[in-house]
């Protein structure tokens, strides 16, 4: 029988399906009391991929006690569908710095119906808000930073969840869009992807213990904290962080962090809360798209 709790992988999405006729065995098999019996041939039927889905269908409405065995199959294959997705970013995103997509991919671990073109849109629009009051398109990177963090945070009322810290949605960026609240990181990508839309260079920081952005092609270097109301920071007031941190200060902690390194760092902070509140099914699934990022090789760099 087919390993349990194993993460879907190509091969297994792509499986030639086996005879209509032990595919109906399978399904009859399903309904076995013996919940132990039952989970093996959910997962069965779940590595077969979208493909078995049809005869799930059929079976859902000839027997509505297996409703919830056949939900469990439908959601594990979609989650074999996502990984697949992930894994095809992660494999370009060492080379781009866009993380857009792969932070609302994260987001679909957690609600798998999330529509990306909708929040796209969403943040399409708070851009172009931001862009019709203050016409920012001559002004200097620092000042049109500093106004987006004054429509931001004091316009539109994203803030840092200080109550609920450890809320998991404080991590997916469609709730962070929907609640105006969240966590740094979270923050963070919320004000990098609206300043990509204005053409602000902006690059995320994952100084330790807290995530900045980074406002990049300004002398001396300035940071937006997100969390905090979008306060424009210099260099030395990173520096006191970190050291009132305990930590000895390196100007490299304050280098922007690749693609590959927020994503990572996002799903840590995930996988922590999912850890500590015993979600299983969460906890593999967040670890399975943080191994894909882990077990990404480096890029090459090019012949000197």
């Amino acid at each position: 029988m087919l390993p349990k709790n194993e993460p879907l992988s190509s091969d297994t999405m792509v499986v030639n399906l086996p005879p209509e006729t032990t595919i109906h065995a399978l399904l009859r098999l399903l309904s076995d009391p013996n919940e132990q019996v039952a989970c093996t041939i959910q997962d069965q039927l779940a590595r077969l991929g979208s493909n078995v889905l049809p005869f799930l269908e059929k079976a859902g409405t000839d027997d509505d006690t297996l409703q919830p065995r056949i939900a469990s199959i439908k959601e594990e294959i979609r989650f074999g569908q996502l990984r697949e997705e992930f894994k095809k970013f992660v494999s370009q995103s060492a080379r781009q710095d866009d993380w857009e997509h792969g932070a609302f991919l994260i987001a679909k671990l957690a609600y798998p119906e999330l529509s990306i073109s909708h929040y796209t849109e969403c943040l399409d629009q708070l851009a172009e808000e931001f862009r019709t009051k203050w016409h920012t398109a001559e002004s200097p990177s620092g000042k049109a930073a500093s106004l987006l963090s004054n429509f931001l945070f004091k316009d539109k009322g994203y803030s840092g969840n200080r109550e609920e810290y450890y809320e998991p949605d404080n991590s997916y960026v469609n709730r962070v869009i929907d609640t105006r609240q969240g966590i740094p990181i979270s923050l963070s990508a919320l004000y990098v992807f609206v300043g990509k839309r204005l053409g602000l260079p902006l690059a995320g920081v994952g100084m330790p213990g807290h995530f900045l952005v980074k406002i990049e092609e300004e002398t001396p270097a300035q940071f937006v904290d997100c969390f905090n109301g979008g306060t424009i920071l210099q260099e030395k007031d990173c520096e006191q962080f970190i050291t009132a941190s305990g930590l000895d200060y390196n100007p490299t902690l304050l280098e922007k962090s690749s693609t590959p390194t927020i994503l990572a760092r996002m799903l840590r902070n995930l996988l922590s809360i999912y850890e500590q509140e015993s979600e299983e099914q969460m906890t593999r699934r967040v670890r399975a798209f943080l191994e894909l990022l882990e077990n990404e090789p480096p890029v090459s760099e090019a012949p000197r």
